[in-house]
């Protein structure tokens, strides 16, 4: 009998334990490729924002961990603007309207000015971009649309007021694919932030890592009570951000946990109740290394099936995500091959942590003492 053949035998010899296993162990695997990809995910397409803009720093109120309760005098951008190195400013204002009548809660509005460098990624898939005092008009990204039914000419009430959709469009960020585009005063005026803005986005002359952080002292230094911080560590500094990695990391850490000791409960019950087997095997001749191996690889498939199922189960998860309007928009429903492979490396290494000591008690016991167990 082959090696292989005798592993499988053995595991389907008890299907009710091992279904239960590998259910338990994708389960674990399975919420931490779903948090671990909607982390990434939200990290990717926020920067996708910067990216196809060319926008190397975000200048915001200093202190400030979230551009949403960032307040800047509109007049910062004239000073900004005057620093050497600064190729490009952009004023923005960024809040969050709800539609209740379709269920959805918090759709980022992006306040930019008619013709702004903002604009550069953004792809009209129906409309015309609005243009300097347009007046009460909207964008919509392609996702909120969809939740919406609108199209390009009908009007929708945003916080109370009835504005005209002029364009609909997509870009490379989920972010702006689930919100809309308003004129930058339009929003002032909604919000009661006449003359305000949450942040400025800033085009470098050079995107040198040496001359970005040279530019970021010269902002700071000329203007006082700004911070300018560059694009990426703007992203990854974000709170929002930052919060889901802890939780993926933190499910993560549970997942290791609870998984390891399921298998290690499941293969030290497996090696109990087969204590003559082992022992009439090592009558037999078979060497320790090879218990070793026999029991090893039997927790080995066990975390392998799990990492499978579990990838399943991820897939189901994220996809279920998506029909959800109120996420629609943020979550991307292709997993990354990189938390893929998490869920692999986590079969893989609850295998080892639950399988190990078991394996090596198993490979240790005295073929004598074994063939009398009973």
């Amino acid at each position: 009998m082959r090696f292989s053949t005798f592993i499988i035998r053995n595991m389907l010899n008890r299907k009710a334990r091992t279904l239960l296993t590998v259910l338990g162990l994708s389960v674990g695997i399975a919420a931490v490729m779903i948090l671990t990809g909607i982390a990434w995910g939200f990290e990717k397409s926020f920067m996708a924002i910067y990216q196809t803009k060319g926008i190397d720093l975000v200048v915001v109120r200093a202190g400030i961990g979230n551009q949403l309760s960032s307040n800047l005098d509109i007049g910062v951008v004239d000073q900004v603007r005057a620093v050497e190195g600064v190729a490009d400013v952009s004023p923005s204002l960024m809040d969050t309207v709800s539609f209740e009548d379709k269920n959805l809660v918090s759709v980022l509005a992006n306040g930019w000015e008619g013709g702004s460098r903002l604009f550069r990624g953004i792809r009209i898939l129906e409309g015309r971009a609005f243009g300097q005092d347009a007046g009460r008009v909207v964008m919509l990204g392609r996702v909120l649309r969809m939740n919406l039914g609108k199209s390009v000419g009908d009007e929708v009430a945003i916080a109370g007021e009835p504005f005209r959709v002029v364009a609909i469009f997509e870009s490379d960020s989920l972010f702006e694919n689930g919100g809309l585009i308003l004129p930058m005063e339009e929003l002032q005026r909604m919000m009661g932030r006449e003359g305000q803005a949450t942040g400025l986005v800033v085009a470098a002359k050079s995107s040198e890592p040496e001359f970005i952080n040279d530019l970021t002292r010269r902002i700071e230094k000329s203007i006082p009570g700004v911070a300018a911080v560059p694009a990426r560590d703007y992203v990854q500094g974000d709170l929002q951000i930052r919060l889901t990695k802890t939780m993926s990391w933190a499910t993560t850490a549970v997942a290791l946990i609870l998984g390891s000791i399921g298998l290690l409960n499941t293969m030290f019950m497996a090696v109990f109740e087969r204590t003559g087997e082992v022992g009439l095997l090592r009558a037999l001749g078979w060497r320790r290394k090879r218990i070793l191996a026999l029991i090893l690889g039997e927790a080995l498939v066990l975390g392998l099936l799990g990492s499978v199922v579990g990838t399943i189960l991820a897939y189901a998860g994220v996809n279920a995500l998506v029909l959800d309007p109120t996420s629609q928009g943020f979550v991307d429903p292709n997993l990354p091959p990189a938390v893929i492979g998490i869920g692999l490396a986590m079969g893989l290494g609850l295998s080892l942590l639950g399988g190990f000591y078991p394996a090596l008690r198993a490979a240790l016991l005295d073929p004598t003492e074994a063939l009398r167990h009973e």
